[in-house]
Order: structure tokens, then C-alpha cells, then sequence
């Protein structure tokens, strides 16, 4: 029997709409620091990061014998990361002026990859940072989630995120969804996979509010 994707946060339905827009941003290297705090995390493990294409497996080797580290050690350090994301992730450049603007215009929902047993030190760490919009912690594909949160909007529907399958998930499950790719580190950008069709991209969050808010306006 499949096991039931595990989500923690606001179910899609119960998030009321107050503005005209949505605007629904993934969290790491979107709105927090993840390839960065993520490096730094390896150097404590002896190891770092080689990117040769964009995968963080294979390209994460030992520093003393060169021998790349396995998916299940990978997934170790990454799990150590998020149990103490409040004191290793910071915000991304820009991104907290950037919000406040926009959720003027905008009703903003953050959609996390993030394995959910860990929402309650996420969501601590957006509140203290000033980013108290919903948030929700999914294992389910993010096109079936910002798809639920479009079929209840009569205005724009914007995702931002920086993996372009989740991009292409959101464009299939959502069709009507402006689409948006941000990524804060610039280590994995020449290695991207081909972007979804009519998918715009930004380089920081002075370009992405632009864009988003030439959206808001159209």
C-alpha cells in the first residue's frame, strides 16, 4: 500500500483570498540561503562541493581522498542542516523588502519542499524574520498543490522557484500560472536543465519584483 504524502501547514482551501494576486514562492534559494549555509556544513564534514552538473550526488566529494559522498550521507548532512536551519539559514538578499511590497498586491504563500517534520523550526525562522505568510510543507508534487491554491483565485497566480522540474510541474498542473525562476547562489546556474516554455528568470530579487509586479499589473 503507497504511504500517503505527508504535508504540514494551511491546506490549500482554507487560505483566503484578501488581494487580487497569488504569489507562491518555494523557500530555499528562493527567500533563504541553502547552497551557501549547505557548503559550509560540508567544510564540517570534510567534504565539498564540485558542481559539474546539477546534481548535489556525485558532485560532493571528500576533501582528503576525493571519494564522492553517498545519496544516504548526503541526505544525513542535508537533514542536519534543517534540524538547525534557525542558526545556519539566512534570508536571501532583498527578498524581505521585496515581499513587503508585493503583499500589498499580492496574497503570498511560501510551498517548501522541505521534509514537514521540520515546519515548526521553518516557520520560526520566517517569524523572526518578519516573513509570517502561510506556509506549506509538502511531499506532494508542487503542481498539485499550487493548482489547488489557483482553482480558488479569479486573479494572477504566480510561482517562483529555483528547479525547473518544479517549474514544469506548476505549468502542467496550473496552465494560467506565471512562472518564475530565482536562484540565489549562482554556483549551479550554468549547469540548469532547459527552463519551461514561457518561464522567465531572474538573477536576484530587484529583477524578480520587477517582473512580478509587470505581471500584477498587466
Amino acid at each position: 500500500m503507497n504511504r500517503r504524502s505527508e504535508s504540514r501547514g494551511p491546506s490549500p482551501a482554507t487560505i483566503p483570498q484578501r488581494k487580487h494576486g497569488l504569489l507562491v514562492l518555494d523557500v530555499d534559494e528562493v527567500v533563504l540561503e541553502f547552497i551557501e549555509p549547505f557548503c559550509r556544513l560540508l567544510e564540517d564534514h570534510g567534504a565539498r562541493l564540485h558542481p559539474e552538473n546539477f546534481r548535489l550526488t556525485g558532485n560532493v566529494r571528500s576533501i582528503s581522498t576525493g571519494a564522492a559522498l553517498s545519496g544516504s550521507r548526503l541526505a544525513e548532512i542535508t537533514e542536519q542542516l534543517y534540524l538547525e536551519q534557525e542558526t545556519r539559514q539566512t534570508l536571501v538578499p532583498g527578498v524581505a523588502a521585496a515581499t513587503a511590497r508585493l503583499s500589498a498586491r499580492a496574497d503570498i504563500v511560501f510551498l517548501t519542499a522541505m521534509t514537514p517534520s521540520h515546519y515548526e523550526r521553518r516557520r520560526r525562522l520566517l517569524d523572526a524574520s518578519g516573513l509570517d505568510f502561510p506556509m506549506i510543507a509538502t511531499e506532494r508534487s508542487k503542481g498539485a498543490v499550487v493548482s489547488e491554491l489557483a482553482d480558488r483565485r479569479y486573479g494572477p497566480v504566480i510561482f517562483v522557484d529555483d528547479l525547473p522540474p518544479n517549474l514544469t510541474a506548476v505549468g502542467r498542473s496550473a496552465p494560467t500560472a506565471r512562472l518564475l525562476h530565482v536562484m540565489a547562489n549562482e554556483v549551479f546556474r550554468q549547469h540548469l536543465p532547459p527552463l519551461p516554455a514561457g518561464c522567465a528568470s531572474a538573477r536576484d530579487w530587484s529583477e524578480a519584483e520587477a517582473i512580478i509586479t509587470g505581471w500584477l499589473d498587466a
